[in-house]
């Protein structure tokens, strides 16, 4: 040991030691041995015949040698035994390097009978005493050293760790599995369920399925979410199923020694830990206790646990809490959109199929009341595509109805994706449809006003269709009358567009869910701004608006100031015709209304926006 971590002299000793020593110490052992009994002898026969008479002079009455016993015990005591040891006890390594003249010429006398002897107790004894120790002993040996040595708590620690290591089994260090944060595997990969995986920590997430917490079936990385859009709502299976992670089990008798060389292999870093049920009748089963990661292993070996910014406790055995001071739970909703910033993404097909549907099989929406132009801008607005998530465990959630019977509602709805049960009038009839099946078109058409619209969706609005899925397969269920509609005044070259008061449409059947759907949801609103947008759209300019915008472009000319760009027919239609509608949602009294200006109609925003970039475009080719 001190040929190898000592000082400089303390190496050269010691290595001039070692050469006399040799192979092994036993032989060394008897001739010392052997040289100090010698020595005693000698002082034991020298003390006696130094006395007077030869020591008989010193017997006692009955001849006791009393006298040369006790000098003999006491210069061997002190000359033999307590000066050589203090000396050496603390200077041992010193002397015997300077001595080893001596020792070599003991050896050299002794061999004949030493060296035999020493043979004889290697065969004997096959292994030195000096070397042979537990790791029992070893750790008895740190923990006397440790108050008086240069070890630190924290260094005997982890040593002591390390020894124990063996000792210890999974049992003792796993997780509980109701402990654990795990997840379903029929979960969505939505912005709830992605903040919640976040704030839990985990970098490693077992997934079960069904109800029981023991059917571990899949692991989720964290990283493996990095291409993953929590807008998208990405079915969880989907992820697990692409990674493909492998499941390492391992019996809850393993050593922590076993499992961290398993750990080391890259196999995985997270283990499930079960075991052999054999209680009760039948037959055995493998149960699962819990789970075991890297971190347990090394909190074991360095005896102390391993905090991060997202523990919640020091030990998931104690339940110990970390401690909140200068800590600040994570708050992920900063990163939600707002409801008006939320949009359901669909794929692009999905959208054309819709708007299709809409604009060839929908009577409100189709070309004589809305541009196809338009209506894509509607089915793109916020809010119009929306979902409903299906909750399993409240099956009769009032969340889940798109429509309930006798309750006024004022917005269409058409499914999308999903499936939904359709309750008919007092004896409830029911059935169920899915995708391409639409509710509530009498709740918008109160808004169409002039007398030839009224006309044309006379039979519709009059016979209160509750669902259609096509001209062929429309099912017209005339359960009630739409109460009261009023025809509205128009004049000018625009339509004076509201809805009264009476104008309310109220089912006489419920729709909800049955799973979860994704549907279009047109209010009575959204219908209107998006007509009066479409009858802008379409609106030509008139002839004195033309010469007009002749007439000043002739005066500027002659004036010799720059042509402003000409404002678009939207804008002068503005000045000289207000679009009057209300801003209640569709119920109000006739006599309540406000002028609204186009471009306050969000169906068309986008549209003055190119305008007003392209005259200003033919603005500076004219001016260079």
């Amino acid at each position: 040991v001190l040929r190898n971590s000592g000082s400089a002299a303390e190496r050269e000793q010691a290595r001039r030691v070692q050469a006399v020593r040799g192979g092994g110490g036993t032989y060394l052992l008897c001739t010392l041995l052997l040289g100090q009994a010698g020595a005693n002898a000698a002082l034991a026969g020298w003390l006696c015949a130094s006395l007077p008479g030869g020591g008989a002079a010193a017997a006692g009455p009955r001849g006791a040698p009393w006298l040369p016993v006790v000098l003999c015990t006491a210069a061997v005591f002190l000359g033999g035994e307590v000066l050589p040891y203090s000396v050496c006890s603390r200077h041992g390594l010193a002397i015997a390097s300077r001595t080893l003249c001596l020792t070599r010429l003991l050896m050299l006398a002794a061999f004949p009978l030493c060296y035999p002897l020493s043979r004889l107790l290697d065969w004997a004894l096959r292994q030195e005493l000096s070397v042979f120790s537990t790791r029992e002993r070893l750790l008895e040996t740190l923990r006397a050293a440790g108050p008086h040595g240069d070890l630190v708590r924290e260094e005997l620690a982890m040593v002591q760790g390390a020894l124990e290591l063996r000792t210890k089994v999974v049992e003792d260090v796993l997780t509980p599995l109701a402990d654990c944060f795990m997840l379903r595997a029929d979960a969505v990969l939505d912005f709830a369920t992605v903040s919640e995986i976040l704030r839990s920590g985990y970098t490693r997430i077992p997934v079960y399925e069904g109800d029981r917490r023991d059917n571990i079936v899949d692991l989720l990385f964290v990283k493996d979410l990095a291409f993953v859009d929590p807008d998208d709502c990405t079915p969880l299976q989907t992820v697990t199923r692409f990674y493909r992670r492998p499941l390492h089990c391992v019996f809850n008798d393993t050593r922590l020694d076993t499992l961290l060389e398993e750990f080391k292999k890259g196999k995985s870093h997270l283990a499930i830990v079960q075991r052999v049920n054999n209680e009760g009748e039948g037959d055995p089963f493998y149960e699962v206790m819990g789970i075991v990661t890297l971190e347990d292993v090394i909190e074991e070996i360095i005896k102390s646990e391993i905090l991060d910014e997202t523990d919640l406790y020091t030990d998931n055995r104690k339940k110990e809490r970390v401690p909140q001071r200068g800590r600040k739970p994570q708050d992920f909703s900063i990163f939600r959109l707002s409801d008006s910033e939320m949009k359901v993404k669909i794929s692009p097909q999905l959208l054309l199929a819709t708007h299709r549907f809409m604009a060839t099989e929908v009577e409100p929406f189709k070309s004589p009341y809305l541009s196809e132009k338009i209506l894509l801008r509607l089915l793109k607005h916020p809010n119009v595509i929306q979902e409903l998530k299906y909750d399993r465990k409240n099956k009769k959630a009032a969340e889940h109805y798109l429509y309930q019977r006798n309750r006024p509602v004022d917005y269409f709805v058409l499914i999308l994706q999903g499936k939904v049960e359709v309750e008919v009038g007092k004896e409830g009839l029911r059935f169920e449809n899915g995708a391409f099946t639409y509710y509530g078109v009498p709740a918008i058409m109160a808004v169409v006003s002039s007398d030839n619209d009224v006309r044309k969706m006379g039979s519709l609005a009059g016979s209160s269709f509750l669902l259609n899925r096509s001209p062929s397969r429309c099912s017209g269920l005339n359960r009630s009358e739409s109460p009261n509609r009023e025809h509205n005044d128009y004049g000018g070259s625009t339509t004076q567009l509201h809805s009264g008061s009476n104008n309310i449409y109220t089912p006489d059947y419920s729709v909800h869910i049955l799973c979860d759907v994704q549907f279009v949801k047109v209010t009575r609103q959204q219908y209107h701004n998006a007509l009066v947008a479409s009858r802008m759209d379409s609106s030509p300019q008139s002839p004195d608006m033309e010469a007009f915008d002749r007439d000043s472009t002739k005066a500027s000319t002659a004036r010799g100031t720059p042509q402003t760009p000409k404002e678009d027919s939207t804008t002068l239609l503005n000045e000289r015709n207000s679009v009057m509608c209300d801003h209640s949602g569709g119920l109000r009294s006739p006599s309540d209304s406000v002028f609204l200006h186009m471009e306050g109609i969000p169906f068309i925003q986008e549209e003055l926006a190119d305008n007003e970039e392209n005259s200003k475009q033919q603005s500076e080719s004219g001016q260079g």
